[in-house]
């Protein structure tokens, strides 16, 4: 290792202390906040979700995580399976220097079971009912016919207190081009629902979110908009996928995990990949009793799940703030040294 290798290696390595020690990553920082104003690039605070990462991580069917890849600048990620097969991932994505597409909602597809992706393209929802603010916080659901449904959040205006944000849905046959499917999926009058997770299981849709309390207990909350604590989620249910009926709240064990995360069902069971301080699994048979939630060695937050054909899982989290600074500085540090 050559001198320059050593002092971006030990410049890195201080940096990277430094930060922890003054600032460790919150897995709830901004999850909960409405979708940021539009405002010029150079009036965007450095601390915003355009400076996360969604990681990419393959986990083993003995639960050993192997870190393959990122989403840059993107959060609150979903994946699903195609009826051909591909793998596709959805998230809010901030492109650096595409203003016209800044936090929009993208898809990336993957031919090879999650070890390259396609460039991110910004999906078109066709049909959207006016008033409603740009579709956010996405999760993908594969239909019985081939089709791929998108639940996401919206609403009216940014202050919740003003428009309660609720569930709406649009439908598409390649992953891309959706239509909107009219009318809202679930909402509760007065209460704030986002961050939804819906699943298919023998027949029956299970759509969950975490219980963020009332629209005015929301902006009153801490800068971060944590969820009360206790583990408890709204759980709905649908024949169709289009109409839901609340029906009780579904509950963790663990006071510190929320239903914020996404659910898989291999046909038996459904596993609910949740958000902590870290990731953790949890299983059902029906939908409502649920067994005590096991961490994941994975770190992160907002987790997205897709079963493989290796019997593992792919997981897609959003990562902690990235330095992107940092990563200028070393790539120039980098060039230079290669002139040398």
């Amino acid at each position: 290792m050559n001198f320059f290798a050593r002092l971006v290696v030990f410049s890195w390595g201080s940096l990277m202390s430094a930060s922890a020690q003054s600032s460790p990553f919150d897995p709830f920082d901004g999850l909960f906040d409405p979708p940021p104003a539009r405002q010029p690039a150079q009036q965007r605070s450095p601390n915003g979700p355009w400076n996360n990462d969604v990681l990419i991580y393959r986990v083993n069917a003995e639960g050993k995580p192997e870190s393959i890849g990122a989403f840059e600048r993107a959060g609150v990620p979903t994946a699903a399976r195609m009826a051909d097969g591909r793998l596709l991932a959805a998230f809010q994505h901030f492109p650096k220097d595409d203003e016209r597409n800044f936090d929009r909602v993208a898809v990336s597809f993957s031919s090879d079971e999650g070890k390259t992706w396609s460039k991110a393209q910004p999906i078109v929802v066709e049909g959207m009912e006016e008033g409603l603010m740009r579709p956010f916080d996405p999760t993908l659901v594969p239909l019985p016919d081939g089709r791929v449904r998108v639940y996401f959040t919206s609403n009216r205006a940014r202050d919740f207190r003003q428009s309660t944000p609720e569930i709406y849905s649009a439908i598409s046959s390649d992953g891309v081009n959706y239509t909107f499917e009219p009318g809202v999926r679930f909402g509760i009058e007065g209460r704030v629902v986002i961050d939804c997770a819906v699943v298919l299981h023998q027949g029956v849709f299970h759509l969950y979110s975490p219980d963020n309390g009332t629209a005015e207990d929301f902006h009153n909350s801490n800068a971060r908009h944590e969820p009360p604590p206790g583990g408890t989620g709204y759980h709905a249910t649908s024949t169709d996928g289009l109409a839901f009926t609340r029906v009780d709240d579904v509950k963790l064990d663990d006071q510190d995990v929320r239903w914020l995360g996404s659910a898989q069902s291999n046909g038996q069971t459904i596993t609910f990949f949740a958000t902590g301080r870290g990731i953790f699994t949890s299983t059902s048979r029906d939908g409502t009793s649920w067994q005590p939630a096991a961490r994941l060695a994975v770190p992160g937050a907002d987790p997205g799940a897709v079963a493989l054909k290796d019997g593992g899982w792919l997981v897609v989290v959003t990562g902690p703030p990235s330095d992107q600074w940092i990563r200028d500085w070393v790539e120039e540090i980098r060039l230079f040294d290669a002139l040398w």
